[in-house]
């Protein structure tokens, strides 16, 4: 991975380092990185990638090339419009960075928003919050919402300074001959960072302060830009049929494993066939399992990776995730694999084999999990995420960790490859006497991430944890800076002592830069940050050099 350094003057002359990443990226509204598709795209600056300033995290600055568009360092330019100004029912992916405090939307027709704001950690959202449909408001005589809109159904936003993802699936309001509105014009579906976060949504009037203002059953799409700084890539537009078969869209890094279609990439077992449909995308399972056997079962075999599902269970439910296989001295004791559990009530999260040990594997109340049980709401769409390295997991559901970092004793869990399994329950006894409850289950969405060895164990050094990790920086924040650093000459002291590194050693600064930026953004003196860190690499080459060898290895 290549590091690249350039040069932004701002009106005190000051010059700033700016740390960026070359990506490649394809962008799209008529399938070409010029954006010719959109009026004003001449008016923003383009890019190759985009990253906060790193004296000034109200900012962003981005390394000059092509496929990225940034609205200036100050964010004031004029609104990207389609030169298209037909659009009916659309489908729109688009990936945006924003620095902090910024604003900016999505706009259908000129009167439809979906909201971009910078609102990661937000607990309860509302409407004019990341992800929200944008609700009336007035301008006297202080600006303020007046109803309507939609929140987020969780908030699901990044930190500012991390490219996000919005997948939107937007109908258009339907009129008669007349002119007369006969449907609303609806957000069949707003995907956030992977997780769905608005589905089926009627939206009767415009938003914001022209929320009286006249409809029409087409119109262009526009990308706000006059509110803050924000930077664009990998859009995509075409037209949406209503009713047609879902094409899952995964986040970027991740690929799917269910293609919306048909079980390719599942062993299709004949209960397998018997006991699973698909319907718009969705597999479905809601008919009575006798016996087991009807689990949904990767071809493929995994070991360290992020894993993303939506599931919903249309009543009382129980189900589940087989996510590593057991280690010897457990089998027999629960089957061959570890389960996450996915119940509507009294176990969401729940690690199966902790109700299975053995006699002589006694565990103390220290090395049980500690879950965090929340039941799913019955009938509503939930996603769940598990971080899967080495003998670690992590769990959230719907944005919320309910299982923090977990490390499996030893003598558990066996490490090696395995597939992963969607679990088909067999019949629970219900409340009556001979009443038997199917388990129904759905799933849809399911994307995962491979893992290599050096991001399961952090940008860190090999095995290092994420606290560890924590730990790390902290200690480089106590470091005195160098005798020959001098603040009024941040720059040429960085690319002299930059220039001496390899590139290993530079990749490994940029890294533990990332990183800092993430757990701590908003650091108070970002310039001495990262020379602190680029002191420790350089402290540390022989170090740093032995882990890039192991690695390799």
């Amino acid at each position: 991975m290549e590091f690249i350094f350039s040069y932004y003057r701002k009106r005190v002359k000051m010059r700033t380092i700016v740390l960026t990443m070359i990506l490649t990226s394809v962008l799209s509204a008529a399938a070409q990185d010029d954006f010719s598709a959109w009026h004003n795209s001449d008016k923003w600056l383009k890019a190759s990638d985009a990253m906060l300033n790193p004296t000034n995290n109200r900012q962003l600055v981005g390394k000059p090339g092509n496929g990225v568009l940034v609205n200036g360092e100050e964010g004031n330019r004029p609104s990207l419009v389609t030169k298209r100004r037909d659009y009916r029912d659309v489908e729109v992916h688009i990936e945006f960075m924003i620095a902090k405090g910024s604003n900016s939307g999505v706009i259908f027709h000129g009167n439809y928003e979906i909201q971009i704001r910078d609102t990661h950690g937000v607990r309860k959202p509302g409407p004019g919050d990341c992800g929200g449909i944008y609700p009336q408001a007035e301008a006297e005589p202080i600006y303020h919402h007046i109803g309507g809109g939609s929140a987020p159904r969780i908030n699901a936003a990044k930190p500012h300074g991390q490219w996000q993802t919005l997948d939107i699936i937007f109908q258009s309001p339907r009129f008669d001959e007349s002119g007369n509105k006969t449907a609303h014009a609806e957000f069949v579906k707003v995907v956030h960072n992977g997780v769905v976060i608005q589905e089926n949504v009627e939206v009767p009037y415009a938003c914001g302060t022209n929320w009286d203002r006249q409809q029409y059953p087409k119109g262009p799409i526009i990308i706000q830009g006059d509110y803050g700084p924000i930077a664009i890539r990998n859009i995509r537009v075409r037209d949406y049929e209503p009713g047609a078969e879902h094409v899952p869209v995964p986040p970027e890094g991740f690929t799917a494993l269910f293609n919306g279609k048909d079980l390719t990439g599942w062993r299709v077992y004949p209960k397998v066939k018997a006991m699973w449909s698909i319907e718009n995308g969705v597999l479905k399972s809601h008919g009575l399992l006798e016996e087991w056997g009807a689990d949904l079962v990767t071809e493929k075999e995994y070991r360290d990776y992020v894993l993303m599902a939506d599931f919903r269970m249309p009543t009382d439910s129980d189900s589940g995730i087989h996510f590593r296989n057991m280690a010897p001295v457990m089998l027999g004791k629960m089957g061959d694999a570890e389960q996450f559990n996915i119940r509507s009530r009294a176990g969401m999260g729940q690690l199966e084999s902790f109700h299975f040990m053995p006699e002589n594997m006694k565990l103390s109340d220290e090395q049980f999990p500690k879950v965090k049980y929340i039941d799913p709401e019955i009938g509503v769409w939930h996603t769940v995420k598990l971080t899967v390295a080495g003998q670690n997991i992590t769990a959230e559901l719907d944005g919320e960790v309910i299982l923090d970092s977990f490390v499996y004793p030893e003598g558990i869990l066996s490490t090696k490859p395995n597939p992963i399994r969607f679990q088909k329950h067999r019949f629970t006894e219900g409340d009556e006497p001979g009443e038997r409850n199917p388990c129904p289950i759905e799933f849809r969405n399911i994307f995962i991430r491979e893992l290599e060895p050096s991001e399961s164990s952090g940008p860190g050094e090999p095995g290092e944890s994420n606290s560890e990790l924590v730990k790390l920086l902290a200690r480089i924040d106590t470091q005195s800076l160098p005798s020959g650093y001098y603040p009024q000459k941040y720059q040429d002291y960085v690319d002299r002592r930059m220039a001496g590194l390899s590139e290993a050693q530079r990749a490994q600064v940029g890294k533990l830069w990332q990183e800092k930026q993430r757990i701590d953004p908003d650091m108070p003196n970002r310039g001495q940050s990262f020379v602190k860190i680029m002191e420790y690499v350089a402290g540390n080459l022989k170090e740093i050099a032995g882990n890039e060898e192991k690695r390799e290895k």
